[in-house]
């Protein structure tokens, strides 16, 4: 082998080295952003659990109101039925 072609054999084998950590580079930054993405998704999902479970419980409140004027209005309209008696 000629130093010209060992010569040309080195620069190609660093273009091909250069090529793949360009590649790599390119990758890495797909999957940190990738990865960012992931954490704010499960951070959002997160904040939205905890806030599902806040309406949740106001639901279960507001459903013992409702049950409660239920009950009022029906002693209500049991003093109407017996005072009209």
């Amino acid at each position: 082998m000629t130093e010209d072609s060992r010569i040309d054999d080195i620069y190609l084998r660093l273009n091909e080295l250069t090529e793949d950590v360009t590649n790599l580079k390119i990758q890495a930054g797909t999957i940190g952003t990738s990865q960012v993405a992931i954490a704010r998704t499960l951070s959002l999902a997160s904040g939205l659990a905890s806030d599902m479970r806040e309406v949740k419980a106001e639901i279960r409140e507001m459903k013992a109101d409702i049950r409660n004027l239920n009950a009022g209005m029906e002693e209500v309209l049991r003093l109407l039925r017996n005072r009209n008696s």
